[in-house]
């Protein structure tokens, strides 16, 4: 459990921090009166938000101007228009009478009658006690799915493969190119998710790796409070079947089709679907965006935008046949809105595969190909050693669990006059789904609409769940008072299910090797420790990416071969500027840190542990400037890795000596 002091769970940490604290300022000064549960607040704002941010770095980038900065002065610039509202913008002086005077007196009045210290930060309560009620309940319910689904995720590290292998090394090059506001590069690709990655690592200050590295599993923390939120809006129960379904798809892997040597991969999909689901239940029902048919359908504009940028299969295939059962099964008075999504659909499409196009035909590739490619992946393959069922069984059940359900949604209908038409969509899409599969074309792959099945499963299950409470609640309705305390009971439940049912077949999964580990937990070590650009690393090729932006670089056979001389030289010389400036070759960092790893018999499958046998040439090497008289020092021991930092310039390149 060494990574639980890492830049993982610090990321993760200050993000969540930064959420409760744009919570608060949302409820003490901007809903004040509305009281927005803290789920709603997520999910409202993500949905409003997330794509807005994504198209502004897209834009930034193409103007050679992306940085955190500028990133959230446009943000802020945004936000601060959709909150006082165009209408008020046009008439700044009445706004400025009724709004800004009425809260310029109000703190004066509060000044006045000296209020207390805590009076300034507390926020207004609502006077219907079962409301509040209802927010706390839902804000220590979203804390716990959020904890409760990293934590899961994060446990499977132990079982990662995907972490410094030849697919991460690849796509931690599609990261750092933003920062040299690059989206388009040689190799034309969806770059989206990549570019939130970059955006994640400067708002938490956690380097590029570590962003790779958690977006996977933040992707799945997010689409696990979505799942809960989506069946919270399109059925009767509040808290109940939404905990099922949300729990299932945080803790339940025997019945899910997710390769768990990859989960820390990162999933287009999954971070399309955060965008696509908010805009699936939105579809269905209109009313709970709050907006006029304009807002309504710019909203969907940016969003289907925003999804085009991560994920074209999403764009492409998920979204199209939601939008047509949702068109032929909504309510009479939902169709203008449901027409106003379909045209941003089209708006949207429109120009983002006028967007590819110009790249295309810069980089002198083509659209079709490049359509063609985006809808395949090769690194997406259905590999699920964890079941305990085969998939096709799984995906069967699932089927016949959505016939039984509809049955008794029509019963529903009949007796009780309910609506249950959005349970119906999700019936009818998720059936369609399952027949695409079947569908053999070069423009469907066929993984990757498996892998989308992992999110929409515990959405049936959910479903299924509040049918089921449903009907209970009719015949038990007196019962109703204690569904509380039946949550938790339920949330205690599944925890203890999880493990105890499932800790056999996932203790059957072989342990990933730990070299990736520890040399990434090194590097983030370094990268705290070290100020940019003072030091160089000493590592195999493989690593020289980890090193961009951020410090020099020297691979092993330099650094056994041509580092003596170097050496050498430039302490000859090191009090002669004019030579150093005429032969820069001869210069050498502050520091150098040189990654060993232990040679314990045992070559695992990877480029770095084949570096084993280099321990003794490297430690030789090492000892050779210890008696030239460098100081070393062992900066990281491990029992698989150690790195030794040679200090050719003392105090000259620690942020700590910098500093102090």
């Amino acid at each position: 459990m060494m990574f639980l002091t890492s830049s993982i769970l610090l990321g993760f940490i200050r993000l969540s921090f930064i959420i409760l604290f744009l919570f608060y300022l949302n409820r003490k000064f901007v809903n004040v009166s509305r009281h927005v549960n803290f789920v709603e607040f997520i999910i409202r704002n993500w949905f409003r938000y997330a794509a807005v941010i994504l198209i502004i770095i897209f834009t930034l980038v193409q103007l050679n101007a992306y940085n955190l900065f500028n990133t959230m002065f446009l943000l802020l610039i945004i936000l601060g228009i959709d909150i006082i509202g165009i209408e008020n913008l046009k008439r700044p002086r009445e706004f400025f009478n009724i709004h800004i005077k009425a809260a310029l007196l109000g703190f004066l009045r509060n000044v006045e009658n000296k209020r207390s210290f805590w009076f300034w930060f507390a926020l207004d309560r609502s006077r219907n006690r079962k409301k509040t009620g209802r927010n706390t309940m839902m804000l220590v319910l979203t804390i716990i799915i959020g904890a409760v689904t990293f934590l899961s995720r994060y446990y499977f590290i132990i079982y990662d493969n995907y972490s410094l292998s030849d697919a991460w090394i690849y796509d931690l090059s599609k990261v750092i190119p933003f920062d040299a506001q690059l989206w388009f590069s040689d190799e034309l690709s969806i770059k989206g998710e990549f570019a939130m990655v970059n955006f994640y690592g400067k708002i938490t200050d956690v380097s590029p790796e570590i962003a790779l590295q958690v977006i996977a599993i933040l992707e799945s923390t997010l689409l696990a409070i979505i799942i809960f939120w989506t069946i919270n809006k399109l059925t009767p129960s509040k808290y109940l079947a939404p905990i099922i379904a949300s729990f299932s798809f945080a803790l339940v892997y025997v019945l899910t089709p997710l390769n768990v040597y990859f989960l820390l991969k990162a999933n287009p999909i999954f971070f399309a679907l955060t965008l696509a689901l908010p805009a699936f239940v939105y579809y269905l029902r209109p009313q709970s965006l709050k907006a006029g048919k304009m807002s309504y359908f710019l909203s969907y504009v940016l969003i289907f935008t925003g999804v085009g940028l991560i994920d074209l299969f999403t764009l492409c295939v998920l979204v199209p046949p939601f939008l047509i059962v949702g068109l032929l099964i909504t309510k009479v008075k939902h169709k203008k809105f449901n027409l106003l999504a379909i045209l941003g659909f089209f708006i949207a499409s429109s120009i983002l595969f006028g967007i590819y196009a110009l790249a295309c035909h810069y980089q002198k590739g083509y659209l079709v190909e490049f359509i063609n490619n985006s809808l395949l992946s090769v690194s997406s393959y259905t590999y699920v050693p964890q079941l305990i069922f085969p998939y096709a069984e799984i995906i069967r059940y699932a089927q016949y669990s959505t016939f039984v359900g509809f049955f008794l949604v029509v019963i529903l209908i009949g007796v009780r006059k309910e609506d249950w038409r959005a349970t119906i969509v999700f019936f009818v899409y998720f059936n369609f789904l399952i027949l695409l599969t079947y569908v053999k074309t070069q423009w469907l792959d066929v993984d990757m609409l498996k892998n989308s099945l992992s999110v929409f499963l515990p959405i049936i299950l959910g479903l299924n769940a509040a049918i089921v409470i449903r009907i209970f609640n009719l015949v038990l309705h007196k019962y109703e008072r204690f569904a509380p305390v039946t949550v938790f009971v339920m949330m205690a439940a599944m925890v203890y299910a999880s493990i105890y049912y499932q800790e056999r077949k996932i203790n059957s999964l072989i342990e990933a090797d730990k070299t990736p580990k520890q040399i990434l937990d090194a590097y983030d070590k370094i990268g705290q420790t070290f100020f940019p650009y003072s030091y160089c690393v000493v590592n195999d090729a493989a690593a020289q990416v980890i090193s961009t932006n951020k410090h020099f670089f020297m691979n092993y056979d330099f650094f056994l071969h041509d580092y003596p001389e170097i050496d050498s030289m430039y302490f000859k010389y090191k009090k002669d500027p004019k030579f150093l400036v005429e032969n820069p070759e001869y210069s050498v960092s502050k520091s150098v840190l040189v990654f060993v790893l232990r040679d314990d018999g045992n070559h695992e499958d990877n480029i770095f542990s084949l570096n084993k046998h280099l321990k003794q040439d490297l430690l030789h090497q090492i000892e050779m400037l210890r008696k030239r008289g460098r100081k070393v020092n062992l900066f990281y021991e491990s029992n698989i890795l150690d790195v030794y930092e040679i200090i050719n310039e003392p105090k000259e390149s620690k942020i700590s000596d910098l500093i102090f």
